[in-house]
């Protein structure tokens, strides 16, 4: 089984959460998915490995899950072909085994990770984005540890996750750099979450984001629809709803909040998780200053906004990043680079997006024509925009929006352009 750290943490009561809490993280080496489908055998490629099996080949993974389902012609990565490539693929020696819950609650799942965390020492697969994609949940904070799997009287204040979004570069990607070759082959050595195009490992959740906006039920097929998906232990579900953090002192949502509102509230949420002396966290925000805040508007929640506020090093490398609710100031996620990453969210500077698609000519995936994007013809979104889709799978990926006529053209952070941004994916 994997080996996890667990700690128990000094938490500041105006937060609104106990004055002392536990904190539990597993050791899963991060891997991204080798294509933009393969999330959940790239899943399933972390979890055995850090169970005991060596890494495993993706191709062969996802081939064999949507072998083994009930649903194949609904999904990607079948959520009952997944589980049961985690069973057959277990190594020898693991003598528990793997269970595929779809629940009516997202507190009961919530809580079925936490146990499967703490007391089996194993991290589970969780279906998040209305089922979209799935991720490893390694980590989790808590007021206690739980007592039971049944257990609901403790409460959760964040999770830590293995996202193995963006895929790999690969061939429809330009060549990755010599110094950061690309998978597959897997190995420790891979560079896999070192940041750039090969995704973030160390990834920070409060809890009421991940249920606002991650575990929000699974939307597609049959079996599984309207519920909360993981794949987890086999001990049972709590069977009632547990205790909830009290709720914390927050601002009327009138409006959007400043940017300097937003590094203050972003600032908070570091403080309250003490991230920034956090094994996979400290050194990345070590010496950063705060840079300015990027406003990102939800395309698929009305009035919806966040703030991503990058952090960055006496060399000007982006290294962390934090993001808060653009309204209340809620502190909703973290990532951070390790030791020696690539530089993140780099492609934030609106003029550079300017220079980028002036003149361009750009073809329309919906007709095959092409467009030409002339300087005084198109209008550049004053925010970026951000929805959970086929071509960004984290809220640190939001896109520049263009209008030219009724067609829009989407600019991803990484400088990757779109003419059209794909929803309703189930598992990928």
């Amino acid at each position: 089984m994997a080996a996890g750290a667990a700690q128990i943490l000094g938490k500041s009561q105006k937060e609104g959460i106990s004055a002392m809490a536990v904190h539990e993280n597993l050791a899963v080496n991060y891997h991204q998915q080798d294509t933009d489908v393969y999330c959940g055998a790239a899943c399933a490629q972390m979890v055995l490995n850090s169970i005991g099996t060596a890494l495993l080949d993706q191709v062969n993974l996802y081939n064999d899950a949507r072998n083994n389902t009930s649903e194949l012609s609904s999904w990607w990565n079948p959520p009952d072909g997944l589980n049961w490539v985690m069973n057959d693929r277990r190594p020898v020696g693991f003598t528990n085994h793997f269970v595929l819950f779809p629940l009516t609650t997202e507190d009961a799942i919530s809580r079925k990770l936490v146990w499967t965390i703490h007391h089996y020492k194993v991290p589970p697969i969780a279906l998040v984005f209305g089922g979209d994609h799935w991720i490893v949940v390694r980590g989790y904070e808590a007021s206690a540890f739980p007592a039971s799997s049944g257990d609901t009287a403790y409460t959760i204040s964040a999770f830590e996750v293995n996202n193995p979004w963006p895929p790999a570069p690969s061939f429809y990607l330009p060549p990755p750099p010599p110094s950061h070759p690309a998978p597959p082959p897997h190995s420790p050595t891979d560079n896999c979450g070192t940041g750039g195009t090969r995704g973030v490992a160390n990834e920070h959740i409060a809890y009421s984001y991940w249920k606002s906006t991650y575990m929000t039920g699974n939307k597609y097929g049959t079996l599984w629809n309207g519920k909360n998906v993981a794949i987890c232990d086999p001990e049972p579900p709590a069977e009632r709803a547990g205790n909830v953090e009290p709720p914390i002192r927050r601002l009327s949502g009138d409006k959007i909040i400043s940017v300097k509102e937003a590094i203050k509230y972003a600032a908070r949420g570091l403080e309250r998780f003490d991230l920034t002396n956090r094994k996979g966290y400290s050194e990345a925000f070590k010496e950063t200053r705060p840079a300015d805040p990027v406003l990102v508007h939800r395309l698929d929640k009305t009035d919806s906004f966040y703030y991503v506020i990058p952090y960055k090093q006496k060399e000007k490398m982006v290294t962390a990043a934090v993001a808060v609710d653009g309204r209340f100031g809620d502190y909703q996620q973290t990532i951070a680079l390790p030791p020696d990453g690539s530089p993140i969210l780099s492609g934030l500077d609106r003029n550079e997006i300017l220079k980028r698609i002036e003149g361009q000519k750009i073809r329309l995936e919906c007709s095959r024509e092409s467009i030409i994007v002339r300087e005084e013809a198109f209008c550049l979104y004053p925010a970026l925009v951000w929805r959970p889709c086929l071509e960004s799978l984290s809220p640190f990926s939001p896109f520049h929006m263009i209008t030219v006529g009724d067609n829009r053209i989407f600019i991803r952070v990484d400088g990757r352009i779109f003419t059209q941004l794909h929803t309703h994916i189930p598992g990928v």
